[in-house]
């Protein structure tokens, strides 16, 4: 019996074990806490300024401008949201941004899906180089081409147009969804479209019926950040727009301020919480695709 004893305690600890003394140990227990606390940080640097918003959009100017100022409101008041609607008419400006962000969104996915599956699908030369220099052209800063373009598009008789800031739009957004939806084409396996062609499927046939379906959640996650992307942009529609009413969302918040500055906090909190929800709105009903389709294009790329 001292025997069998004696030959357990000589063997060697097991992986889980080891594991389970590390997370016991004080410097494990010290970088667990500093995670944590590196979370919680960059969790309140998000919710901080988003409460802050909501807070000032439903109370009135008067306690806006008190001091000290509250955390929680005295007063609610939706007085910003109908003005903000009925007096400055808010909804032609969202429908502007509505209108030029899905048309820029739905054609860089469509040239996205094809450029990348191309490039995952077929040797050629300089595919590398294309690659790259797309997420150059991405990386490149907006500010950098803004004289060049202004002066292209105001030469050609193209400025102040709705269609040519979608088109501009796509050229910027375009190798962003490029370079993502290429990493999920390059995961996917072939042997079930070269299943599919055997059977009789064309090239296009078997991409549409076998690589796509399998793509969703990728391209799911690429059309909500790239849409989010053309929603945002502030510099070109704030230079190419010259007429109040083709302004997007963004670069009309300017409209809301008076000559001498800001006449209602509480009327630009209300214009930048309404800009806001629908993106939100957007990723928490895509949140399910969105996570799958990052989790396998990490995994993938």
């Amino acid at each position: 019996m001292s025997i069998d004893v004696k030959s357990r305690a000589a063997q060697p600890i097991a992986p889980e074990s080891k594991a389970a003394a590390r997370k016991r140990s004080p410097m494990a227990t010290l970088g667990r806490t500093l995670q944590y606390a590196a979370l919680v940080t960059v969790v309140l640097t998000a919710i901080v300024p988003m409460y802050w918003i909501v807070v000032n959009a439903i109370r009135p100017d008067s306690e806006i401008a008190a001091y000290p100022p509250t955390i929680f409101p005295k007063e609610l008041t939706f007085k910003h949201f109908i003005d903000l609607f009925e007096v400055y008419g808010f909804q032609q400006y969202l429908t502007n941004s509505l209108i030029v962000s899905s048309i820029a969104t739905v054609i860089a996915l469509v040239f996205g899906i094809m450029a990348a599956y191309a490039m995952s699908r077929f040797e050629f030369k300089g595919v590398r180089a294309v690659g790259e220099l797309s997420l150059l052209a991405y990386l490149l800063p907006p500010i950098l081409v803004l004289v060049p373009i202004t002066q292209i598009l105001f030469g050609n008789g193209l400025g102040d147009n709705r269609a040519a800031l979608a088109v501009l739009y796509v050229a910027t957004l375009l190798p962003f969804a490029l370079w993502i939806l290429r990493s999920y084409f390059s995961g996917l396996g072939i042997d079930t479209e070269e299943a599919a062609m055997i059977d009789g499927c064309t090239r296009f046939g078997a991409f549409i019926r076998v690589v796509l379906p399998q793509t969703l959640p990728g391209i799911a996650s690429t059309a909500i950040f790239t849409f989010n992307a053309a929603w945002s942009e502030y510099l070109f529609a704030s230079t190419l727009m010259t007429s109040n009413e083709k302004l997007p969302a963004n670069p009309a918040v300017f409209l809301l301020m008076g000559h001498m500055g800001t006449e209602s906090w509480g009327l630009l909190m209300a214009a930048a919480l309404t800009i806001i929800l629908p993106v939100m709105i957007l990723f928490f009903m895509a949140q399910k695709w969105l996570v799958a389709g990052l989790t396998e294009g990490a995994v993938k790329g």
